[in-house]
């Protein structure tokens, strides 16, 4: 890093103050801002402990923002977009991870008859060598559209006869009643 950060006219070279004043009065977001009156002050030959009394900023703020100035010029007002983390499992190791899912756990090597978190990870760890926890694995299947569904348990003294009869008896009780042949009205636009 440079500590010999110019001030005056060695300050950013091919910048006016008049063109720092423009660039100030047209941004629209704070950081910016408080970067370009950074680089108007030091211009205007102010020493660094003088921007930090006026700009109201950290001294170690204003020494980085002026060597951002230095060294990229008049585009360090802003950030540059950082890219993150690149993803673990590439768009086509997704879109076959989706269609294994979308076919039977079976067909994967598993006995159960439904995923579960484990089993996706446990295929995933087999099938592209990366492990996932239980919480990231539940974001990721959201991502591809999968819900989490909890299977209602019966009662092992249930009677599957008698439930059926309920349902009948129930639809039968709260069936609606017969339409008549009494006319019918017809919803239709008012232009035709």
């Amino acid at each position: 890093m440079v500590w010999s950060l110019g001030s005056g006219e060695e300050f950013l070279p091919d910048v006016s103050v008049a063109e720092l004043k423009k660039l100030i009065a047209s941004e629209k977001k704070a950081k910016p801002r408080t970067r370009l009156l950074i680089a108007l002050r030091r211009k205007k030959g102010e020493s660094i402990d003088e921007i930090v009394e006026t700009c109201t900023v950290p001294r170690r703020t204003v020494h980085g923002t002026l060597h951002r100035f230095q060294e990229r010029g008049i585009i360090a007002a802003h950030s540059v977009k950082q890219t993150g983390r690149p993803k673990r499992l590439s768009p086509r190791q997704l879109s076959e991870l989706r269609k294994r899912l979308l076919a039977s756990p079976k067909a994967s090597g598993f006995n159960e008859g439904f995923w579960t978190t484990r089993m996706v990870i446990a295929l995933v760890n087999r099938e592209y060598g990366i492990s996932y926890t239980p919480q990231w694995m539940w974001t990721l299947l959201r991502s591809l559209n999968f819900s989490c569904k909890k299977p209602r348990p019966t009662h092992y003294k249930a009677s599957p006869e008698a439930s059926e009869a309920f349902k009948k008896r129930q639809d039968e009780k709260f069936a609606a009643p017969r339409m008549s042949d009494k006319p019918r009205f017809v919803w239709m636009s008012a232009a035709s």
